[in-house]
């Protein structure tokens, strides 16, 4: 599946000023283009790390991270990473998944844990993980209004849990999500 074609120079990292900023719906869109900043500075962050700093819980895989917002086109990339992937075999689910594979999202609203809760499938149906739970407690208000469609999902980084070190629990999976925002 082709992505739709975003590039490093269209996109801008700050919210667009023609979205309505009073509003309840307004804020929703203020709060999700703030934590599409977050994934950016995420990713910048990655680049500036000394080399021989070593802090796994805070800079594991901060390179994958990534966002960016295009407000000409409405177009959002978000690279975030999947959660959730050692519970119900997940990891092993990887196995199906290559990198740039689509991936399937599926709202969730009746998920115990969180009503705003978006899964991941491969295409054959088998459970990945789930999307953060901020992410979704951001996405899951515009996603249910209609003004954030998804346009594509694809894997974006994977470690299958054998390619980590014998105390990992579980595999890594990283999702690149194409949405379009419409004010």
């Amino acid at each position: 599946m082709n992505l739709p074609d975003v590039t490093e120079d269209a996109l801008v990292r700050k919210a667009d000023p023609a979205l309505p900023g009073g509003s309840e719906m307004g804020r929703a869109i203020e709060a999700f283009l703030d934590f599409v900043e977050e994934h950016h500075q995420k990713h910048m962050q990655a680049q500036d790390l000394d080399p021989f700093a070593y802090d796994p819980e805070h800079t594991e895989h901060l390179e994958q991270f990534d966002g960016g917002y295009a407000p000409a086109s409405g177009r959002v990339v978000l690279c975030t990473e999947v959660k959730g992937l050692r519970y119900e075999e997940r990891s092993f689910h990887l196995e199906q998944v290559a990198v740039g594979d689509a991936v399937e999202l599926r709202r969730d609203p009746e998920n115990i844990f969180n009503a705003n809760n978006f899964e991941l499938y491969t295409m054959g149906g088998m459970t990945l993980g789930t999307l953060p739970a901020m992410l979704c407690n951001v996405l899951a208000p515009l996603y249910d209004a209609g003004i954030v469609q998804v346009e594509a999902v694809t894997a974006s980084y994977i470690e299958q849990l054998e390619e980590r070190s014998r105390y990992a629990k579980q595999g890594v999976l990283f999702v690149r999500l194409v949405l379009h925002l419409t004010s």
